[in-house]
């Protein structure tokens, strides 16, 4: 039975309705009576309730459920197409945006590209723009609209929602929720682009029914999205998940933020880049890599990769090795139930998955680690949009 609450009425009633549509959800669809045996509330309350939120468009009546005895129950379900949510990535060269219902079907995904050094006022403008632009393609309502998530390669002040620093961007002590919802003339959620992974993975991928898990996203940086029983964690001042500056090597490499062996110096996308074109400019070449090749780009390296190149399959293998430090890092400190590993780790998991897997096996203590499954998401480069399309919608479910 879910936890029946009292307290100031309309907190109640609030509360009640928002209790009541995640139970729908999650079980697809509920009678009345079911809902009333699961929440505790009368039958007369549930009927209050769910009326209510079939007038405002939330619910609808599906047809009739299997009889106990005597009549046949009228089941209730999510209305699609009722309500929906936006959600921004904002990423060093691209956009990405999701548009997604209540009942988490993903209605539209967009990218669209600038150039790197972008403002955040250009953001803001670039926002506005698509996002009335799509809306009027796709024939929606914009006042059927509950909010906008924006995912942020950096880290916030959760006090102001302000974005402290984002190095990929260049941008510090940025207000954008404010300038986009004066905009959008929406409620804004800003998150960090891990965390909105992390979302993502608990709301509609392989961690939906996982109240402890990492989400761990590999792209141009490293970063981890954490929930403990199944709530977002930030950590005090919101920086929590800031792994890729865990040191596994010491005196190695110079990283940005000041120290020298960070994870992200051996195991980002950026830096194994400039690693394989390094030793391609100074002459390295193969069957598959031939003599006066330029700068390789990421899906060169992956394809190279895939074809048996020495050099690629090594370097990704390396900095397989040094996420499995920080995997094994995770299992001793939060003793998670999953770890998942997103954005660009699954173009080559099939790859280096044996070296990740050796390095934890070696690395961790036996027995969390014999409680951890470790996975590799299925939404790419999407997770972080997808996932601040999310956090509106969690809010009418009460998250």
């Amino acid at each position: 039975m879910a936890k029946k609450i009292t307290g100031n009425n309309q907190y109640l009633k609030e509360l009640n309705k928002a209790i009541i549509l995640d139970l729908i959800r999650k079980n697809k669809r509920l009678s009345r009576k079911e809902l009333a045996d699961l929440t505790g509330l009368s039958p007369t309350a549930c009927g209050s309730i769910t009326r209510e939120l079939i007038k405002e468009g939330f619910l609808h009546e599906t047809g009739q459920g299997e009889s106990t005895g005597g009549r046949k129950p009228v089941m209730l379900e999510l209305k699609p197409n009722s309500y929906f949510a936006v959600g921004f990535d904002i990423g060093m060269t691209e956009l990405k945006m999701v548009i997604a219902d209540i009942t988490a079907n993903i209605l539209v995904q967009k990218s669209f590209e600038y150039g790197r050094g972008i403002t955040a006022d250009e953001v803001v403008k670039l926002i506005g723009e698509k996002f009335y632009e799509t809306v009027a393609g796709e024939k929606l309502d914009v006042d059927r609209f509950i909010g906008c998530g924006l995912s942020i390669p950096g880290i916030l002040e959760r006090k102001t929602n302000k974005v402290v620093i984002a190095p990929n961007l260049s941008w510090s002590e940025v207000d954008l929720d404010s300038k986009i919802s004066k905009i959008l003339n929406l409620p804004v959620y800003i998150e960090n682009e891990a965390m909105c992974s992390a979302i993502c993975e608990h709301w509609i991928g392989k961690c939906s029914n996982v109240e402890n898990f990492v989400c761990i996203n590999i792209e141009s940086g490293i970063g981890a999205g954490i929930f403990i029983g199944e709530s977002v964690y930030r950590g005090y001042s919101g920086s929590a998940g800031e792994i890729g500056h865990l040191i596994v090597k010491e005196n190695g490499r110079q990283c940005g933020c000041g120290n020298r062996g960070c994870l992200e110096t051996y195991a980002s996308v950026r830096h194994m880049l400039e690693e394989i074109n390094d030793k391609i400019q100074h002459g390295y070449s193969s069957e598959v890599i031939r003599p006066g090749t330029g700068a390789l780009t990421w899906e060169r390296v992956i394809d190279a990769a895939y074809k048996g190149d020495e050099l690629c399959i090594e370097v990704l293998n390396k900095g397989a090795k040094y996420v499995g430090y920080a995997v094994a890092f995770l299992i001793n400190t939060l003793n998670p139930e999953a770890i998942v590993l997103g954005k660009c780790f699954a173009d080559y998991a099939p790859l280096v998955m044996d070296t990740l897997i050796g390095t934890v096996n070696e690395k961790a203590l036996k027995y969390p680690l014999s409680k951890v499954k470790i996975l590799t998401s299925e939404f790419g480069m999407n997770s972080s949009a997808l996932g601040a399309a999310m956090i509106p919608i969690r809010k009418v479910f009460g998250k």
